[in-house]
């Protein structure tokens, strides 16, 4: 690597006369500028490593000048020399983004050493560079990230149908993307230019969902005091998302069946028939089939929206993304944030590694924010991440979670029936870890319903 430094300084000051002779005796490549502009047409033409300044030059404000250089090289560090040095100066310089600041004169072996350490931090961030580019090339597909062979299998379904004007049907566990893979087919479409509408369908009731999908006309209901645009309406000529569609009632199911088969469909409380064209992604994390066996949802609405199907692996099925992730995550932060954080250090990159990600990429992601937000320096090490990525394998045995769309009866059923198991079926010694009366535990356990009690260990109850 050619290692080229800028300097500069007016000429005629002895001190660096002799800076400027020392690094060309150690066979650097050395420019020498004395004006702000030239330093900004070197920039346009030359690779510069480093730049030496003499602070005393400058005619503007310091935070101006580092802005200026940053966005002509982003890469290279500036280290400020001044014979009149002060404490504010040196601050204010640092906080902008210079990599140092020295009294004139300085021992030319001590500026080398800096100089050394800016290099080391340049060539990181050029390599840091260079994988993104490459992951950008090779990884990614729209905000979707993954190397691993669950993700490429994913990205080249994606690839093929993005363009196509079909329905498809999302599926995989809470937090693995589903919202993600549905915006990359959207914007990678010929309708990429028209609107991209979600639809949470399990964050509504019956009623309230038919008016929030279809809209309402003025006066259909209680409290519909005007009218309402429902989300196929705004979808026209893009993409609808219905997210969590094995949550939509039967009566709903029979309407969507209908927008989708015949591509109209008429506000809540009115006669009008609207037209639209659009294109239908939807997403579970249900068992469509089981729950069809149950007679909840429609086979013919099933067979409507599952053209295409796209599974979405899990996290712990696709840890070779994990640290291609985090990367992302880190600049993700970085930028919107405004962190700091250069990169994750071996242990904690490990401690990511082993973990099973019960919450998928969501988590990943909340795990590395927490971090940065916590970590005082550049580098997020092992300490900083949340603490059940601290515990041991044997205390992970002890920790169990709680799936996130359970209620609260649902969430006290389960750790019943998880801490009976860790006591095998001991009363006693489950009412007394739980901190309740034996009879309180038993009344409990006779009132568990029958897919709780089914995990409690076979050998049967003890007190």
């Amino acid at each position: 690597m050619q290692i080229t430094i800028l300097t500069i300084y007016e000429k005629g000051k002895p001190e660096w006369g002799q800076i400027v002779g020392y690094l060309k005796r150690k066979k650097l490549h050395v420019y020498q500028v004395s004006s702000l502009n030239e330093v900004y047409t070197t920039l346009k033409s030359e690779p510069i490593n480093i730049i030496l300044c003499d602070y005393d030059i400058l005619k503007i404000k310091t935070a101006t000048f580092l802005a200026k250089i940053k966005h002509l090289t982003p890469y290279v560090e500036l280290i400020f020399l001044s014979e009149h040095p002060t404490l504010s100066n040196a601050i204010d310089a640092m906080k902008n983004g210079a990599y140092d600041f020295y009294e004139l004169p300085v021992k030319t072996r001590l500026l080398m050493t800096v100089m050394e350490k800016a290099l080391e931090k340049q060539v990181l961030f050029l390599e840091k560079m260079e994988l993104e580019n490459k992951i950008k090339g090779m990884f990614q597909f729209g905000n979707m990230q993954g190397r691993s062979k669950p993700m490429q299998y994913v990205f080249n379904i994606v690839n093929s149908v993005a363009s196509k004007n079909t329905n498809i049907l999302i599926t995989g566990e809470t937090g693995t993307g589903k919202e993600m893979v549905a915006k990359a087919i959207h914007y990678n479409s010929t309708r990429a230019s028209k609107p991209f509408i979600k639809v949470n369908c399990g964050a509504f009731n019956e009623g309230v969902l038919e008016s929030e999908i279809f809209g309402h006309e003025k006066g259909a209901f209680t409290g519909a005091i005007i009218k309402r645009v429902g989300r196929f309406e705004l979808a026209n000529e893009g993409t609808i998302f219905l997210d969590e569609i094995g949550d939509i009632s039967l009566s709903t199911q029979v309407k969507l069946l209908r927008v989708l088969q015949e591509k109209e469909f008429e506000r809540v409380g009115g006669n009008e028939t609207i037209k639209v064209d659009i294109r239908v992604l939807a997403a579970t994390n249900q068992d469509l089939i089981k729950i069809i066996a149950e007679k909840k949802f429609r086979k013919d609405l099933y067979y409507r929206l599952n053209i295409v199907h796209i599974e979405v692996p899990p996290l712990r099925e696709r840890k070779d993304d994990i640290p291609l992730l985090v990367s992302y995550f880190i600049n993700n932060f970085n930028e919107e944030k405004g962190y700091g954080i250069k990169g994750i250090n071996k242990n904690a990159m490990q401690m990511l590694l082993n973990y099973t990600w019960p919450g998928n990429v969501r988590e990943l992601e909340n795990a590395v924010e927490a971090a940065m937000a916590l970590a005082p320096g550049e580098v997020i090490e092992a300490k900083y991440l949340p603490s059940f990525l601290l515990l041991t394998k044997s205390q992970h045995a002890d920790f169990y979670q709680i799936p996130q769309n359970f209620t609260l009866e649902e969430a006290e059923n389960e750790i019943i029936r998880f801490t009976l198991e860790k006591t095998n079926g001991n009363k006693s010694k489950t009412a007394k870890l739980l901190g309740i009366g034996l009879r309180t535990l038993q009344r409990k356990i006779k009132n568990l319903p029958i897919h709780f009690a089914e995990g409690i260990v076979s050998q049967g109850f003890k007190n």
